[in-house]
């Protein structure tokens, strides 16, 4: 059998070992990874929550033909501090779940190695750029 280097589990020869103890398990970018791992793991929550409240502002603007009353309680809704605060985690979340996948994507691009560092960040830097000017163009539609 042939033995391969698989990344997902690397060696103990990877540990930061400080006069000959074991100082520290992981070291510094396994955590970094775990904790984005994480991050990434809740964007699917702040996705949730944002449909939630999307539906919760068509129902009651399905209802505001009977009455005023549902709007307003639905824009008193977005106006406390909680769902303010949800909301801003939300678009975080969104924004960390776009930026990663616009990374993602140059991995799959570029998967030789011949392809210098500047290519991939370029792509990148395209991509928000595209994202960005649609967002403002979509805005701008919205505004008019």
């Amino acid at each position: 059998m042939i033995k391969k280097n698989n990344d997902n589990y690397p060696a103990n020869n990877n540990l930061s070992i400080k006069n000959g103890n074991q100082s520290e398990l992981t070291p510094l970018p396994a955590k970094q990874r775990l904790f984005l791992s994480i991050i990434d793991k809740l964007t699917a929550f702040s996705m949730i929550w944002v449909s939630m409240v999307l539906m919760y502002g068509v129902i009651c603007m399905y209802t505001n033909a009977m009455g005023q009353d549902e709007f307003y309680r639905f824009i008193f809704f977005l106006q406390s501090p909680l769902a303010v605060i949800i909301n801003v985690i939300a678009l975080l979340l969104a924004l960390f779940h776009s930026i990663n996948w616009f990374r993602l994507i140059a991995k799959v691009v570029f998967k030789q190695t011949t392809h210098k560092r500047g290519q991939v960040y370029l792509l990148i830097i395209g991509l928000c750029v595209v994202t960005l000017l649609l967002s403002y163009c979509l805005l701008l539609s919205i505004i008019k």
